[in-house]
């Protein structure tokens, strides 16, 4: 059987791959959708760096109450000389899905909103999407019915593509919100007023819309908010449904005179990067391998078809796209900037450093000074010019970076912001240096026009210090040497898997614990061993149940070839460390386990369905092969065997940059990543809570629950989630 890496080799061998003038006729024809054929526009042949990035400076939304309509318009993503050439209505710009944030015109990504520590902001998000008669966008958005979604219509199982009023909810990523606020994946409503069956809403609304709550209790941090509706998030966010919320607070308002002295106003700007690929009129193109067939050289076809028509195990782009603008350019001083980064993308990860345009000289050192969860103690240097084994600036999808880049040495000069992770990552292939390799140009053109008094973190002062902060971070981890701080008491320790499912040409879905979103055995009505209903009336059944208060460690063995993003809701965590894992000898007695019996799965001819599997033989879907609260040798809940006699080296600390507060964190392959994981508060003292105490402006254990999953979306889309609820 190939691997996947191989099947994505075969497929750039069969793909188009040429360069190909704009103007000649391409043979081979690509459809996104059984109903509009698409023509592949290699990324090549765009022009960049010839349009300048949006930016959100001044135009930012605040306030305690505030709209947002999900709506689809055009907005020109390309540069404008490629529409010139398409005739009405593709010369006005490509179709995307945004948001329309408090009146301002919809944008891709939407205005970025700034809410201010301890006042509760309220929300009004509305799906004003056209129906599907109307929608220009969604023929192009192929819905694969076959694995687990919203299903507005009650077709799923359908291998016809949806036609409907399209269903959205709206994820806070980061957010400490009461779980009816959070966006859960069935928390879906669509145009014509149908609902999930986690719907709700903080007040009385149109039905169309749902008002949400949040207490904005956390210290000044990047967040972003978009979409996440069960099964179809990585057409949503591909389509546009994406934007930055910031926490500002006492020490970083924002404000040019902020206490902590960090760049603001115009030299504050946030960079939302992505991957898409497009086709000759300029329209976003998602491949689904309908006919004519012919793969892209991006993602090839549906390596299952019989199983899922139309689903992908990874998107992958040849155009770069920041802020909504494929190969943007920024002007700016030579003075420091800060950047609050965050990967959107659907797969890619990016590793990031500036080079010289001309030369590829190495460009300034990156200072990160916070993470996904808050500002770090003490800057990271990334990027340093004098070592080239120095770490770069590494992002996966969903994670964030807050950044400060002095740009004062390099006056005059262009830098190029450029890539070099591998897709999948890490051993995919390389990214294409015309291309992929490129993110956006910054150019140092502008005077300087008065004096930079800003922080400097090369200086080697904290980000407390002669700039005030209140406090360090709470540490629950000794980031240094991989260890538990002083004083860190576990209440439980979990020890979990990563699997992969792979069919006759290539992966049918991935698994976290081997079980799917609703708990249940594939292909019977049995809960997997140790899994509890739930009590909010979702029908799912739920395994990982900690108490709202305690501190938990989560070892996450990764047993599938890539790497994944995994994103916990409502916590931030901490890295305490990784290492490395026999995978073989671990996965020969974690198969031997399984007791055997008739499960749905993988027949000899590709399709779905009954299969009898002996006993000692992996069981796809199964679950865990031991009960999930049955501690195993090394004390560890989950369900599995015990990783111990299966560790090899030494402990790896967190890299820099991963030393904070995090909410989404890299699980590499044939690694064990332990996560210290609480249920409280980011700022409450090591001490200052207990298993049952519950610390937050809300009750966490009601409503409809929370989700922890993969964020590369092609994977969080087909059950690579799963519900979890604290309980009392």
């Amino acid at each position: 059987m190939p691997t996947r890496r191989q099947l994505l080799k075969i497929g750039a061998a069969l793909g188009f791959g040429g360069l190909l003038p704009l103007s000649l006729p391409r043979a081979s024809r690509v459809s996104a959708s059984l109903r509009v054929a698409q023509t592949p526009l290699p990324g090549a042949e765009i022009p960049q760096f010839v349009e300048p990035l949006p930016t959100f400076a001044g135009a930012r939304v605040s306030g305690p109450y505030f709209r947002v309509h999900m709506v689809e318009f055009q907005q020109r993503v390309l540069p404008a000389c490629l529409y010139a050439r398409l005739r009405p209505p593709f010369n006005a710009g490509t179709y995307v899905w945004g948001y329309q944030v408090d009146g301002r015109s919809p944008h891709y990504p939407g205005y970025t909103v700034e809410a201010r520590q301890g006042i509760p902001t309220m929300v009004t998000y509305v799906n004003a999407l056209p129906l599907a008669h109307q929608s220009k966008l969604l023929p192009l958005l192929t819905v694969d019915q076959t694995i687990h979604w919203a299903d507005p219509l009650g077709q799923m199982g359908s291998t016809v593509p949806f036609v409907g009023a399209f269903p959205t909810v709206v994820h806070l990523h980061g957010g400490e919100v009461p779980s009816a606020f959070d966006g859960a994946p069935e928390a879906w409503f669509t145009p014509d007023g149908r609902h999930g069956k986690g719907y709700c809403t903080a007040r009385p609304t149109a039905p169309n819309a749902a008002v949400y709550w949040y207490p904005n209790r956390q210290p000044a941090t990047t967040l972003w908010f978009h979409d996440h509706t069960l099964g179809v998030t990585r057409l949503t966010l591909f389509a546009g449904l994406e934007a930055f919320y910031l926490i500002r607070d006492a020490h970083d308002t924002g404000r040019p005179d902020n206490p902590l002295g960090l760049p603001a106003g115009a030299q504050e700007i946030e960079l939302m990067i992505q991957d898409r690929q497009f086709d000759t009129h300029g329209q976003l193109l998602f491949p689904d391998g309908t006919p004519p067939n012919n793969p892209t050289g991006l993602n090839g076809t549906p390596p299952n078809p019989s199983i899922h028509p139309y689903w992908i195990p990874e998107f992958f782009g040849d155009v770069i796209v920041v802020n909504g603008k494929a190969w943007p350019y920024l002007n700016v001083q030579p003075r420091r900037y800060r950047f609050r980064f965050v990967n959107a993308a659907n797969a890619r990860f990016f590793q990031m450093r500036l080079v010289d345009a001309q030369t590829r000289e190495p460009g300034p050192i990156f200072w990160q000074i916070g993470t996904d969860g808050g500002l770090l103690d003490r800057p990271v240097k990334l990027n340093d010019p004098g070592d080239p084994a120095a770490p770069r600036l590494f992002l996966a999808p969903g994670e964030r970076a807050d950044v400060i880049i002095d740009f004062a040495p390099y006056a005059g000069r262009t830098l190029l912001l450029v890539n070099s992770a591998p897709a999948p990552f890490p051993d995919g292939d390389p990214p294409d240096p015309a291309t992929t390799g490129r993110i956006m140009q910054i150019r140092v053109s502008w005077p300087l026009v008065k004096p930079d008094t800003t922080y400097n973190p090369a200086s080697g002062l904290p980000l407390r210090g002669r700039f005030k902060r209140p406090s360090a971070i709470v540490r629950l981890t000794d980031p240094q040497r991989g260890v538990l701080a002083a004083g860190v008491r576990l209440a439980v320790r979990r020890q979990l898997v990563l699997v992969e499912v792979e069919g006759p040409r290539g992966p049918v879905e991935v698994l976290v614990n081997n079980t799917k979103w609703g708990g249940v055995r594939e292909g019977s009505n049995e809960p997997v061993l140790g899994a509890q209903l739930d009590r909010q009336g979702q029908g799912v059944y739920l395994t990982e149940l900690p108490r709202v208060g305690a501190t938990e460690l989560w070892e996450i063995a990764n047993l599938t070839e890539d790497a994944h993003p995994i994103h916990i809701h409502l916590v931030q965590f901490q890295l305490l460390n990784r290492q490395a894992l026999d995978v073989e000898g671990y996965r020969a007695r974690y198969d031997s386990l399984f007791p055997g019996g008739t499960y749905n799965g993988l027949r000899p001819d590709g399709s779905w369905g009954p299969v009898h599997y002996p006993e000692g033989v992996f069981i796809p879907g199964y679950g865990p092969p031991l009960p999930y609260s049955q501690p195993n040798a090394d004390g560890a809940l989950g369900g599995n065997p015990d990783l111990t006699p299966y560790l090899c080296g030494p402990l790896l600390p967190p890299d820099p940059g991963e030393e904070g507060w995090k909410d989404t964190i890299k699980m590499y392959p044939g690694q064990v990543t332990r996560l210290v994981v609480r249920w409280a508060p980011i700022a409450t003292p090591v001490n200052g809570v207990r298993p049952g105490q519950n610390l937050y402006p809300f009750d966490p254990t009601t409503g409809p629950g929370y989700v922890w999953h993969c964020h590369i979306l092609d994977h969080e889309d087909n059950e690579m989630m799963r519900p979890y609820l604290p309980v009392p």
